[in-house]
């Protein structure tokens, strides 16, 4: 009996399955910042901050975030990305853009008190933005 051959049109959406995938992946693997007058922009995968320089309210390097609920996002191995819940203190809509939790994250507080956490794959990186940061909030 001859083995049974599986029909192109399977093996196409088999194959654009796993691309599409690994584009997901990718695309959440790692945190982009894009510099522009007045303020920053991190962008990941699907989801993106847009934070004016004037609208920040505090800045400051933290160790670890909290204890929190993901509401949508991605999570793998050091890297955490999406909009969380804090159900501690009843926060909701945090947005978390770590590429490495052990590393020191950047917490920041916008006026309007929304949080967004933040670091780099690269220590030295995430330190060295925070610096840069904290010489613009001061410039405000």
């Amino acid at each position: 009996m001859a083995p049974r051959k599986r029909h192109w049109f399977w093996n196409t959406i088999i194959v654009f399955t796993i691309v599409v995938c690994l584009a997901a992946f990718i695309l959440h693997s790692k945190t982009w910042t894009r510099q522009e007058e007045g303020g920053f922009t991190l962008i990941t995968g699907f989801y993106y901050s847009e934070i004016r320089y004037d609208d920040i309210g505090k800045i400051s390097l933290v160790p670890r975030i909290p204890e929190m609920e993901r509401e949508s996002g991605f999570s793998a191995w050091a890297i955490e990305k999406g909009v969380f819940r804090d159900t501690i203190e009843g926060l909701e809509g945090i947005r978390v853009y770590v590429d490495n939790l052990k590393n020191p994250k950047i917490k920041l507080q916008q006026k309007d008190s929304s949080l967004i956490f933040f670091n780099f794959k690269d220590s030295l990186e995430t330190v060295t933005f925070y610096e840069n940061l904290l010489t613009e909030f001061s410039a405000e």
